[in-house]
């Protein structure tokens, strides 16, 4: 899986096709959020968060990791800050060192994936996040009601052919996350939706009590 070749048209295709829509996903609980001290965001691609997430935490340790060598070069050059860290690495394979991440970032990333291997990304994010992390991502989902959920699946299902056809995206399919997320420890706090139905942000917390609690249901 290769995004290097849409690294130089990546922005524009986003404005044509979405507009400012998936940015306002990005961005939808930046002013809420607890400033962090150590946040991981994964997948960021050709950073249009990171610059705001800069801006909103100039104090915090940022660890960007990305599979294409091209986007983090263009995302490299979005900010001048010596607390950011770039690292290209496909994360199903990474097994670096940095945890103790209290805000976990995985903006239209978890879509990338199938359901064994979004098992384990989550699972390693799990691993890397601190007992009382914040996890804020945003995605695409199928909506609830007929003729919006017909839209999305049209749309969510041209998407995942696209990038089949032009990364080698392994997924073929849209994988709800949130039953890895709550194995992980995590509980949903926030949500929005947007487009449709289309579109979401959620803002999902942890706690060292409810970590235990399903740490325990698990071993039974």
């Amino acid at each position: 899986m290769s995004f290097d070749r849409l690294a130089p048209f990546y922005r524009g295709m986003e404005l044509f096709t979405a507009g400012g829509k998936l940015q306002r996903c990005r961005m939808a609980f930046l002013n809420d959020i607890p400033p962090p001290a150590k946040i991981l965001l994964v997948g960021e691609g050709h950073g249009r968060f990171l610059p705001e997430c800069v801006r909103c935490f100039p104090e915090a340790e940022i660890v960007i990791l990305d599979i294409s060598a091209k986007l983090l070069k263009i995302a490299r050059s979005k900010v001048d800050s010596d607390r950011v860290e770039f690292i290209h690495t496909d994360f199903l394979q990474w097994n670096g060192s940095p945890s103790g991440f209290d805000l976990i970032v995985t903006n239209f990333f978890l879509d990338c994936f199938t359901a064994d291997q979004l098992t384990l990304v989550i699972s390693k994010l799990g691993d890397l996040a601190t007992p009382d992390a914040q996890w804020w991502l945003a995605d695409f989902e199928i909506a609830p009601t007929p003729l919006a959920g017909l839209r999305s699946r049209l749309i969510i299902g041209m998407l995942y052919i696209f990038f089949r056809l032009v990364t080698g995206l392994e997924a073929r399919t849209l994988i709800p996350p949130e039953g890895d997320l709550e194995k992980a420890g995590f509980f949903l706090y926030r949500r929005q939706t947007y487009d449709w139905g289309l579109l979401k942000s959620e803002w999902w917390r942890r706690n060292s009590q409810n970590l235990q609690r399903r740490t325990e249901t698990l071993a039974n």
